[in-house]
């Protein structure tokens, strides 16, 4: 904090500062801007320069690309080494400055300037394999690996960024084919292209199961396939036992059958390395992490079984209100089931894990309690990063938490001291945070509180199932733990309703079965032998009784 400003704005300077302003503050235009704001605007500028230059490098790649294809002398044939050369020494600059752009963006808080990154790269690298390709004329222009480019981007970008990417391809590529082949239509190859990356992109689009993408793959080829015969009117004609499997047309589809298969066998191949190096979550990923016989949620079930059930619930919970806004229920489902791992550690001193017998709190101090309760967080980072979790469950893990304060600690230490020493110890009863940054991180939060704080309803009727909660959705909002995920108040009354929809179901009345049944009474409505036997027949109907003389 500054002492005494000098000059004659010193006064005005430390009112100021009075007032609530913040410590690096100056008037820059006749307006009073902080220094976070000045920061934020500088990375904007910066940002955009940057996607500039990325256009930019982008075209003259691209321009290149086109230009070179005139080249009478085919890249492939003897005699051209010096072309042999300038092809790897362009090949190696294109992908090393790509690689760089897109490992340099990881730094970035922005992860839409790592999305930019990595897609010029997918664009830059299948615009690459199409120029090596056309310098083949012996290959048909359909073996272009576009139902590749066309899964790979539905795997890692949203559906609209995805089909744009693909139009840019896809245009650059009927310049190419117009340059170097001028004898196929070019219109035809876009057309035909584009109907099958397009099944491609919304094929892999929640895909739960690696032979789903061979489907896909297959799917796109085909309706390559199909396009081209159609865009060829004169494709049948002239067409004989002899010359049926040389014909333009028919080879052309063929290979683009050839080509879709060949894109899911790949894909399905390396998707691991692309979720590593991309950086992306695939649903596939996610089935295979919700599978509760892994060896670390069995262990944790064996360890914390308390805690364990815990995240099943909450992950019932998250997974309903996230289908109920269109977020991924997947995601929360499994970010639910690993979002306290850490309690592994120390399992005993949570109270969902405790059989009975003495509560180890009752024995600590509110700070030495509130530093083993806290400490759990940590704990599940670190197993969670040794498992090589991918970072958005990783994520959740103290998001689901956020800034909070561990209230009962927090209450107890608050009753040994007084008001004014209470509101100082607030702070320091906090959880580390940060506070979720995304809709599922967010969901997760509320998930947890209303799992949690609804096993101590006593009588959970609907009304008070309601009532609760909206207390504990609106006290999480007025904390303003939800300010950074993009949840509306739209999105929180869905998210309510869908709790107390299974929070009902969950607690779902039953029908109180009698402990004794008298085997004289003839006006029974069924034979009953005892009180198990009047179970088992009222699970199937609950509405017979058995009536006492």
């Amino acid at each position: 904090m500054p002492g005494v400003v000098p000059g004659e704005r010193g006064t005005m300077a430390k009112a100021r500062l009075r007032s609530g302003g913040k410590t690096w503050q100056r008037l820059s235009f006749g307006r009073r801007q902080t220094r976070s704001s000045q920061i934020a605007s500088d990375e904007a500028s910066s940002r955009r320069v940057r996607h500039f230059l990325i256009l930019l490098i982008q075209v003259l790649v691209a321009t290149f690309l086109v230009g070179w294809t005139r080249y009478e002398t085919p890249i492939l044939s003897a005699g051209s080494a010096w072309q042999w050369g300038e092809l790897f020494a362009n090949v190696v600059l294109i992908f090393v400055g790509a690689m760089l752009l897109a490992r340099a963006q990881r730094f970035e808080r922005e992860r839409r300037d790592l999305q930019i990154g990595r897609t010029f790269l997918l664009l830059n690298g299948f615009l690459l394999a199409t120029w090596v390709l056309l310098q083949r004329p012996d290959v048909s222009v359909m073996l272009l690996p576009v139902p590749l480019l066309g899964m790979v981007l539905g795997f890692l970008l949203r559906i609209n960024r995805a089909l744009l990417v693909s139009l840019v391809a896809i245009a650059i590529t009927a310049l190419m084919v117009q340059v170097r082949l001028p004898d196929v239509n070019p219109v035809a190859v876009a057309v035909a292209q584009f109907l099958g990356i397009l099944v491609a992109i919304q094929g892999v689009q929640r895909v739960r199961s690696r032979t789903r993408i061979l489907t896909v793959g297959f799917l796109a080829g085909l309706t390559q396939a199909v396009a081209i015969l159609l865009l060829n009117p004169t494709a049948f004609r002239g067409i004989t036992l002899d010359n049926l499997l040389t014909t333009a047309p028919l080879l052309d589809a063929s290979w683009s059958l050839v080509g879709g298969v060949a894109a899911g066998v790949l894909i399905t191949s390396a998707l691991p390395f692309l979720e590593k190096w991309f950086d992306v979550l695939t649903e596939i990923r996610l089935v295979e992490l919700a599978d509760t016989h892994r060896p670390l949620l069995n262990e944790f079930s064996l360890l914390a079984p308390g805690s364990f059930q815990h995240s099943l619930m909450v992950g019932q919970l998250a997974e309903e209100a996230a289908a109920s806004i269109g977020a991924n229920g997947l995601l929360c489902r499994v970010g639910a089931l690993y979002h306290d791992i850490g309690k592994m550690m120390k399992p005993g001193y949570f109270v969902e894990n405790i059989q009975g017998g003495e509560n180890v709190h009752d024995r600590l101090s509110p700070e030495m309690s509130r530093l083993v309760v806290i400490a759990h967080v940590k704990d599940g980072m670190r197993i969670a990063e040794e498992e090589h979790l991918p970072k958005p469950i990783v994520d959740m893990i103290p998001m689901h938490h956020g800034t909070s304060v561990v209230e009962f600690f927090f209450n107890k230490k608050a009753q040994q001291v007084d008001e004014e020493e209470a509101d100082r110890t607030r702070e320091a009863f906090r959880y580390p945070g940060p506070r979720p940054t995304f809709r599922e991180a967010g969901i997760l939060m509320l998930a947890d509180g209303v799992e949690a704080s609804s096993r101590t309803l006593s009588d959970p009727t609907p009304t008070r199932v309601r009532q609760h909660v909206r207390n504990i959705v609106q006290a999480r909002a007025q904390e303003e733990q939800l300010d950074e995920c993009e949840l509306t108040m739209s999105d929180l009354h869905r998210i309510e309703d869908a709790f107390v929809r299974v929070l009902n179901a969950i607690h779902h009345g039953r029908v109180k079965y009698p402990t004794e049944v008298d085997d004289s009474s003839g006006d029974s409505e069924g034979d009953s032998d005892s009180a198990s036997d009047s179970a088992s027949d009222s699970s199937q109907d609950p509405t017979v009784t058995t009536r006492r003389s």
